[in-house]
């Protein structure tokens, strides 16, 4: 028999020691199927460690999740063949000469990104190597350059293929395509909220987004011979959301339909050769290790939870606020917003201190 704890207890000792080793670095897939066999040892006996097996296999064989490795590669392979980064220079060469302009091209590029990866953390990455210093180095205010930036990573989470709708589908027994067409919409609405937003605070306050010099810009016609350089990648993105939104085929199948494309895209801006596949494999292959062991980590740790009687112990929280469902809505609300003001603080800072690195050329 294992040490028996109070649910209450148990419930501040378990997610106290997932946050506090998360704020020390430490990474979410090993934090939280580590905390989970901990305690697995500690509340339960050999056989309570059957639920590690019985919770990770069905997940193994769930044939829908063969579509994140495949929107992965096909992202891998667009980024590596440099699609992303001329992606950037079309849209900031077409927006450049408006005040916010470099923010706005920004967040359609992550929004076109977003379409083609569906994984937050790349998005956010591949946008700050590429957007920040070009917005650092016209004197961008650094808030409005890094909000840009995160805000529309975060598209990934809406925008098709998000690799999250993918996981939630599985885990809730969702139908991934139904998901896919309820977020494009909401999606696409936010991205524009995002642009409204930067570019009414820099027409407000020109210091926030300046526009770029004279000499930078370029005529129209040269901007309509740019945006052919965004045929390819564009098109790619339609025929797989087409056959997506059609019924035509299924996300698996759409994946690997876009796949297959990106070969072809890579292929025409003359990128298509072993060293782009290779790190194209490589990178897919430590993303999706990324995704699939948070998925194995965290169901295991939500499982034990289960186990011990957390579910009943958080409903009986919430019915004895006596907030009844729209307040309890209104109190999650409050503390997602809450932790985004936490998360945009700390953005701010590293912001500012890539900005004195920038000034004094570390």
């Amino acid at each position: 028999m294992g040490l028996e704890i109070e649910i209450g207890w148990l419930t501040l000792i378990m997610f106290g020691s997932l946050l506090t080793l998360l704020m020390a670095g430490l990474p979410l897939a090993f934090v939280t199927g580590g905390l989970a066999v901990v305690f697995l040892f500690i509340l339960g006996d050999g056989r309570t460690l059957n639920i590690v097996p019985s919770r990770i296999f069905p997940l193994m064989t769930d044939y829908q999740l063969s579509a994140i490795p495949l929107f992965i590669f096909m992202a891998a392979m667009l980024e590596r063949a440099g699609i992303i980064r001329n992606m950037f220079d079309v849209i900031y060469k077409l927006l450049g000469g408006l005040k916010g302009g470099l923010a706005s091209a920004t967040i359609i590029a992550s929004t076109i990104l977003a379409a083609m990866v569906g994984v937050i953390g790349a998005a956010v990455v591949t946008m700050g190597i590429i957007a920040l210093p070009a917005m650092l180095a016209r004197n961008y205010d650094t808030k409005i350059a890094m909000g840009s930036i995160m805000a529309g990573g975060t598209l990934g989470i809406l925008i098709p293929p998000s690799i999250l709708a993918i996981i939630y589908a599985v885990v809730a027994e969702q139908s991934v395509g139904e998901l896919f067409v309820g977020a494009v919409f909401p999606g696409l609405l936010l991205s524009g909220m995002y642009i409204i937003y930067v570019t009414a605070r820099s027409y407000i306050n020109p210091e926030l987004g300046p526009p770029i010099p004279m000499e930078e810009r370029i005529s129209v016609r040269k901007k309509f011979l740019l945006m052919r350089k965004m045929a390819a990648p564009i098109t790619l993105i339609l025929v797989v959301f087409s056959a997506l939104f059609s019924g035509a085929a299924t996300p698996v199948e759409a994946a690997g339909i876009g796949t297959f494309g990106s070969f072809i895209v890579a292929a025409l801006h003359g990128q298509l050769d072993w060293r782009t596949v290779r790190e194209a494999c490589i990178t897919t292959l430590k993303a999706s290790s990324m995704v699939i062991w948070i998925m194995f980590g965290a169901t295991i740790f939500v499982g034990l939870y289960v186990l011990e009687g957390g579910q009943a112990f958080v409903t009986g929280a919430l019915q004895a606020t006596g907030l009844g469902p729209w307040g309890i809505l209104i109190l999650m609300m409050i503390i997602l917003v809450v932790l985004a003001r936490l998360g945009w603080h700390l953005s701010f800072v590293r912001a500012d201190i890539c900005a004195n690195r920038q000034g004094s050329g570390i």
